[in-house]
């Protein structure tokens, strides 16, 4: 694994964990588009795939979170008769997905650590990544579809929690992979 990987898996991570929507009249725009951090989760995990079976099925998983995303965008993009339902239903799976990919990259990187016997390397990982993907979950069920004050606080808490956890596993994962 080299560096150009992990800020491409990293940068997909935060992409996918997060939402920066811009509203045009009815139309909703995500400006940190799932799509986008699917393809370049997969650019980033496709050369890692040949370290452990986690990283595979990471792999696997950022291709279905890329079929998710487009399947996401289209729910949005419609015109149905009750958009906020299908907004809400684009979002669960963006969730799902999110969460699902997160989990078994830090396991992957957790299962490296242990083949490599740098098991200290990764202790925080699975706090910080409950802490983001619960939020993540809490913010979806609690909020779904509405816009409020507490919905964007509780977005803002995402993003922070997601940094902090991109920056925890860029600068752990160097020493995994650069001694």
């Amino acid at each position: 694994m080299n560096k150009k990987n992990s800020i491409f898996v990293i940068t997909g991570i935060f992409l996918i964990c997060t939402r920066f929507w811009v509203s045009f009249g009815t139309v909703n725009i995500d400006i940190s588009n799932d799509i986008v951090g699917y393809i370049l989760i997969f650019l980033g995990i496709n050369n890692m795939k040949e370290l452990n079976s986690r990283f595979k099925k990471g792999m696997f998983l950022s291709l279905a979170g890329l079929a998710g995303a487009i399947l996401s965008q289209y729910l949005i993009a419609r015109d149905w008769p009750v958009p906020e339902t299908m907004y809400s239903i684009a979002i669960g799976i963006s969730v799902v997905f999110a969460i699902y990919f997160t989990y078994y990259y830090t396991e992957a990187l957790v299962m490296e650590a242990r083949i490599q016997e740098k098991t200290a390397v990764t202790r925080n990982y699975q706090l910080t990544w409950l802490l983001m993907s619960a939020g993540i979950f809490i913010h979806y069920f609690a909020f779904k579809s509405s816009i409020t004050m507490w919905s964007i606080l509780v977005e803002a808490l995402i993003a922070v929690i997601t940094i902090y956890y991109c920056f925890l596993v860029f600068s752990t994962s160097r020493q995994l992979y650069e001694d």
